[in-house]
C-alpha cells in the first residue's frame, strides 16, 4: 500500500516539476533583461527571484527522489530520477559558480534544457501512476486493464 501511495505521490510531484520549469525559465529571463538594461541596481536583485524559486524547485526534486524510493519504481524510471537529481545539483553548482567561472557558469541553461527533456520523458511515463484524471487505468468489460495508450 505504501508503493502504490508513494508512485502516486511520485507522479503528482513530477508534473509538478514540470509545470514550474517554464515558470524558472521566464525568471530567468526577466532577471537577464533587467540587468542587462540597467532597471535594478545590483545583480542580486535582478537574478533574486529565479535563485529563490530555483531553490524551492531543487526542494520538489529532493521530494521526487524520495517519494521514487518510497515507491520502488521500475528500475528505468528510478534511473531517470536518480538521474533528474543528479542534474539539480549539477545545475545548482553551474549557477554558484557564476562569475568566478563563466565558462562553467554558460553551462546553466543548457543543463536546464537537460532538465526540461529528463522531466518531460519522466511525465510521460508518470502518467500511469496518476490518481486522477484520464490516464488512470480502467477496468474493461472482460476484466481487462486498458491505459490512456491503448485508446
Amino acid at each position: 500500500m505504501l508503493t502504490e501511495g508513494a508512485r502516486k505521490v511520485w507522479s503528482v510531484l513530477v508534473w509538478l516539476v514540470l509545470v514550474m520549469l517554464p515558470i524558472q525559465f521566464y525568471l530567468a529571463g526577466l532577471g537577464a533583461f533587467r540587468f542587462s538594461h540597467g532597471t535594478t541596481t545590483t545583480h542580486d536583485n535582478d537574478w533574486g527571484a529565479h535563485a529563490a524559486f530555483g531553490s524551492i524547485i531543487g526542494l520538489v526534486v529532493i521530494l521526487v527522489l524520495v517519494s521514487g524510493l518510497l515507491s520502488r519504481l521500475p528500475r528505468q524510471l528510478m534511473g531517470m530520477t536518480v538521474g533528474l537529481f543528479v542534474l539539480m545539483i549539477v545545475q545548482i553548482v553551474l549557477g554558484q559558480v557564476g562569475d568566478s567561472a563563466s565558462v562553467l557558469a554558460a553551462l546553466h541553461p543548457v543543463n536546464a534544457l537537460l532538465i526540461t527533456g529528463l522531466t518531460m520523458s519522466l511525465a510521460l511515463r508518470a502518467r500511469a501512476y496518476l490518481p486522477f484524471g484520464r490516464f488512470k487505468s480502467e477496468a474493461s468489460a472482460d476484466g481487462a486493464t486498458r491505459s490512456f495508450a491503448n485508446r
